[in-house]
């Protein structure tokens, strides 16, 4: 269960939403997004195009194959900050299963995330969406905002705001993603 902090902070994190954010995803849809668990992805997956923090365009399909936890965050998120070392130790213990994280920062200086992650370490690639258009094409109307890929490059479930990455319906639903044959 989310401890009341971790809800208050994703309430907030989500509170400072743009309008575009706001109103990139129907009422329904966040309110199940936003639970939880995992909701059901709907819409077709946006590309997702980025540099890595040496500047070398990384590519969603290069994952395929794979399940991919994508989540954008940002240096100033705590629910992100207390999210990322949960992410980063499942994506070590379902690595040889076939489990990467992807943790595309948003909108901030390059010095500022590698000061971060000298202290918060990220099991997987990091990418860089600069001026937050990925994000927006994402519909991460918050943050943290976590998607689940599945083998052949496909968003199957999202959630916005704190995750509790060690409660079982969460594991659930990644272990049954990774069992899957890919469709």
């Amino acid at each position: 269960m989310a401890s009341r902090r971790l809800l208050l902070q994703s309430a907030l994190s989500l509170a400072a939403l743009p309008a575009w954010a706001r109103a990139a995803a129907s009422d329904s849809a966040l309110k199940a997004a936003t639970g939880p668990d995992w909701a059901p992805w709907t819409l077709p997956t946006p590309p997702l195009v980025l540099p890595d923090l040496s500047g070398r365009e990384q590519k969603l399909a290069a994952w395929r194959g794979n399940v991919v936890i994508v989540s954008f965050w940002a240096t100033w998120c705590d629910p992100c900050r207390d999210e990322i070392p949960l992410m980063s130790a499942m994506a070590k213990r379902h690595r040889e299963e076939g489990l990467r994280l992807v943790a595309v920062n948003v909108g901030e200086a390059l010095g500022k995330i590698t000061t971060f992650l000298a202290k918060w370490p990220i099991a997987g690639t990091v990418l860089h969406d600069r001026n937050s258009t990925t994000s927006r094409k994402w519909n991460a109307a918050g943050l943290p905002a976590n998607y689940l890929v599945d083998r052949s490059g496909s968003i199957r479930h999202w959630h916005l705001g704190a995750l509790d990455w060690q409660a079982e319906n969460i594991n659930r639903v990644v272990t049954r993603m990774l069992r899957a044959a890919p469709r």
